[in-house]
């Protein structure tokens, strides 16, 4: 089984956005269900792919913006708590 899907690492990947989730109001009764949902969303999305090889690039775009985006919105909010002192 992959620990990544097209360059991207899943586990952080998933982690963060339950992390996302949690912030927007998920219980965190639900977290891990959610995380096990999350992963398997992805992992049939990227063999998905494999059966549909057009649509591959598209998942590994989409894999990679999510990745970026999360990085980006946690690296804005521990540059906005040092700000803050």
């Amino acid at each position: 089984m992959p620990t990544e899907f097209g360059g991207v690492l899943a586990v952080p990947l998933i982690l963060a956005m339950v992390e996302v989730a949690k912030r927007v109001g998920l219980d965190t009764v639900w977290a891990a269900p959610v995380a096990v949902v999350m992963g398997m969303v992805l992992a049939v999305g990227w063999e998905a792919g494999t059966v549909y090889p057009e649509a591959q690039r598209w998942i590994q775009a989409a894999l990679w913006g999510m990745a970026l985006g999360l990085s980006a919105s946690g690296l804005y909010s521990g540059a906005k708590k040092l700000g803050e002192g």
